[in-house]
């Protein structure tokens, strides 16, 4: 019976100590270090968001909960790793989206209807992910000189893979995109860095664009500069139209 009791004191005194041990306000966290450098997400922000996640003491703290609540309110992280220092402290890595292109959803919605109001701009990470984070002055400076891409939100990895391809592709003329994807119809519209717009289908987008890039970086390279737009959605061709009839035929006399 001695022994029994003995063993229910000492059940009774570990289950008060841990209570004590789990209270939010004893062994208060005192600081949260972030142990590498952010690229774009303001470190101001950061010591906002976590001072408000923070709801517990060394013991009690959920770093599980603190960590979704920091990637759920700064849309630049990806990935958030938490660490507990005896005995006070927090030590947090993070993993930013590495943005690559900006991007419009051509999504019929209330959201992409309100956007021209909003000061945020859709990027586009290297993963085909579709991000919104809130951008200072210099870094809408800094994104707006990314090409844009557009499509439906769940078909950014496709339009991104895509895009990719075409790009690498224009290379042999010496441009580059600077607007590329869907519209809301599911059509393919490209538009190059010199300013050409070029009209795909929905089907073989490949093989009508190499068609352009074929004609326009071999014998007739000297009249790029003339195109105005190009229709690719032809089976065998691609119809032109030119800038000025009158370019065309001076380039024409001069060679």
């Amino acid at each position: 019976m001695l022994l029994f009791i003995t063993l229910i004191a000492l059940l009774v005194s570990a289950w008060i100590f841990t209570s004590w041990l789990y209270k939010p306000g004893n062994f208060p966290i005192r600081k949260v270090e972030l142990i590498n450098k952010l690229e774009n997400q303001e470190s101001r922000e950061l010591q906002q968001v976590a001072a408000k996640a923070l709801n517990g003491g060394f013991f009690s703290l959920n770093v599980k909960a603190f960590r979704a609540e920091i990637l759920s309110k700064l849309p630049w992280l990806k990935t958030v790793s938490v660490r507990k220092v005896w005995p006070n402290k927090l030590l947090v890595s993070i993993t930013e989206h590495k943005p690559v292109v900006r991007w419009l959803s051509t999504d019929k919605d209330k959201k992409s209807q309100l956007k021209k109001e909003s000061r945020n701009v859709e990027l586009l990470s290297s993963k085909g992910l579709v991000f919104e984070p809130d951008l200072t002055k210099e870094q809408q400076k800094k994104f707006n000189k990314m090409a844009l891409l557009t499509g439906p939100k769940s078909s950014s990895e496709k339009v991104l893979q895509m895009c990719y391809q075409i790009n690498n592709s224009l290379k042999q003329m010496q441009t580059s995109i600077r607007q590329c994807g869907m519209n809301e119809r599911r059509t393919w519209l490209l538009v190059l860095d010199n300013g050409i717009d070029l009209k795909l289908g929905k089907d073989n987008i490949m093989q009508q664009t190499e068609r352009f890039i074929r004609v326009f970086s071999g014998q007739l390279n000297n009249y790029i500069g003339s195109v105005d737009y190009a229709d690719l959605r032809y089976s065998n061709g691609f119809s032109v139209k030119w800038k000025s009839d009158n370019a065309v035929q001076s380039k024409v006399g001069e060679n």
